[in-house]
């Protein structure tokens, strides 16, 4: 009975804390789009992205959405939710657009990655880093690549004009974008809230620690050495552990810089599927839905995750 209270007590505790992370990002991506589009400035804010959303056969609102994705991903996406809420994008269209929105997080990686892991393993620190981009970098082309296949050209245009009609004040279009801003929230709330709550309820019971350890032991199955399995383990509790071990291990010359990339980016794969189920529940079924969440988070494990086996069992085999 106690352990079921604690449980009870610490799954409040972390929905409360992860609600609160999430929901206001969320309603300030939603509330953005509204006002943007109040404001009729879409296209002139998503022209740095014309390359990315032309190419990709999307419509310039998604432009708007990748630029936001560099500073709140939760934000751009909630954006893209409310775009294909309104009928201004297709689900092909969503789809593509959210995977594309994935890249910025991805660059995004130098803030914490390049901190610690090039002090501490040098240029083997750089080489993993870089092939984390690359994979970045090829992933995203292949979603741009998919999209110019699967979706109608866009027309082509230059800078766009100054639509026609009296120009909103921002107060003014604020006060226009309230009603749908509302209306939106409130069909990603009814989604999000629980959904988060269910995942919080996961995590306290254990059932993520428990998925850790057995993929944990997976990491047989790849080429690396018996000192790279402390690596891995190191890295499901935290990415500065790994990173420190590893520097430990490569100064005391038990494992090579080549070992130490390849056991690294084993250790990345790994971890990512647990990472993946977390966010399933709070991110990506919370914003788009089950349906549609679980598919495009699918897709994006499949991507990215067959890029990084690629890219280990290459490296072992050539370098």
């Amino acid at each position: 009975m106690d352990s079921t209270v604690e449980i009870v007590s610490a799954t409040l505790g972390l929905s409360f804390e992860l609600l609160l992370r999430t929901v206001p990002i969320v309603v300030i991506g939603v509330l953005l789009a509204e006002v943007l589009i109040a404001l009729r400035i879409t296209d002139r804010i998503a022209s740095v992205a014309y390359p990315v959303t032309t190419f990709s056969h999307l419509p310039r609102e998604c432009g708007t959405s990748f630029l936001l994705a560099f500073i709140s991903p939760q934000a751009a996406d909630a954006m893209l939710v409310d775009y294909y809420n309104k009928g201004m994008i297709g689900r092909v269209e969503l789809v593509v657009a959210a995977l594309i929105n994935s890249f910025p997080s991805v660059v995004m990686h130098w803030r914490y990655l390049i901190p610690v892991y090039v002090p501490l393993l040098g240029v083997f620190g750089m080489i993993y880093f870089a092939i984390l981009m690359g994979i970045g970098f090829l992933k995203t082309g292949i979603v741009m690549v998919a999209g110019r296949m699967l979706l109608p050209g866009v027309p082509a245009s230059g800078p766009p004009e100054r639509p026609p009609g009296k120009t909103l004040s921002l107060r003014e279009a604020l006060s226009a974008a309230t009603g749908p801003t509302a209306k939106t929230l409130r069909r990603i709330l009814g989604i999000m809230i629980p959904t988060i709550v269910a995942v919080a309820f996961l995590i306290e019971a254990g059932f993520f620690d428990a998925v850790a350890a057995y993929l944990e032991g997976a990491s047989r199955l790849f080429p690396i050495p018996p000192e790279g399995l402390a690596i891995i383990a190191a890295k499901f509790g935290s990415y500065v552990a790994a990173a420190s071990l590893a520097s430990g291990l490569l100064a005391a010359g038990d494992i090579s810089g080549r070992d130490i990339v390849i056991t690294l980016l084993v250790a990345n794969l790994l971890t990512s599927l647990t990472t993946y189920l977390r966010w399933l529940g709070s991110f990506y079924i919370a914003i788009f839905g089950p349906r549609r969440g679980t598919e495009i988070m699918v897709i994006s494990v499949i991507l990215q995750d067959g890029l990084l086996l690629i890219a280990i069992f290459l490296l072992a085999r050539f370098w």
